[in-house]
């Protein structure tokens, strides 16, 4: 993966096909919405391989689909352009250590939006649910809430920039405060929830 100067990014895979000679190579652009789309289906993906049941999960994007079978270690990768057609296989730990890098442009980009700073406030102040401590241990679940933030302001800040958006109102208004905090923390549970029962 390899970031670029308009937000999005350029994937690069190279692989070696069963019954031919040579290294194949499958490569395509993303837009900075498909480079989000792909590092939340990243930060899924590695949370409930960690905390929760793994579970078979996939992101289509143009002309780009990736999936996972939790029976297995790797990822599928299918690239579509026109009538050709690519498919390869790549461990999920690779894809998941490439990932990251972009995962923490995305975040850089979600706090330095418009409401980053109001988001990154109160998403600080959301404690781990009583369920996730007591399931996964004090340590584990600090962790998984590390996650869970990154996850939540990736979303929120993606909610809060289309024009019009409930919650950037209620960031805004000094006696909206509450509900701005109810809802940012009410999403964090819900995610929270996926990877363990929580009462939401």
């Amino acid at each position: 993966m390899e970031a670029r100067e308009d937000g999005g990014a350029r994937l690069a895979l190279n692989y070696k096909h069963a019954g031919r000679s040579g290294i194949q190579r499958i490569s395509c652009d993303l837009p900075q919405a498909g480079l989000l789309q792909l590092v939340l289906f990243a930060e899924a993906l590695s949370l409930r391989k960690r905390f929760g049941n793994p579970i078979a999960s996939n992101v289509s994007l143009d002309g780009l689909e990736m999936s996972y079978d939790p029976e297995q270690r790797e990822l599928h990768v299918e690239r579509q352009a026109g009538y050709s057609r690519q498919t390869a296989c790549m461990p999920v730990e690779v894809f998941l250590s490439e990932m990251a890098g972009m995962t923490d442009i995305c975040i850089a980009w979600a706090e330095a939006s418009k409401s980053g700073p109001a988001l990154k406030r109160l998403l600080a102040g959301c404690t781990a649910p009583d369920e996730l401590a007591m399931l996964l241990g004090q340590d584990e679940a600090d962790f998984a809430m590390h996650q869970l933030r990154e996850i939540a302001v990736l979303l929120l800040a993606q909610e809060t920039s289309t024009r019009g958006s409930a919650l950037a109102r209620k960031l805004r208004g000094k006696k909206s405060q509450d509900q701005a905090r109810e809802a940012v923390s009410g999403l964090v549970r819900e995610l929270a929830a996926e990877l363990v029962p929580v009462s939401v």
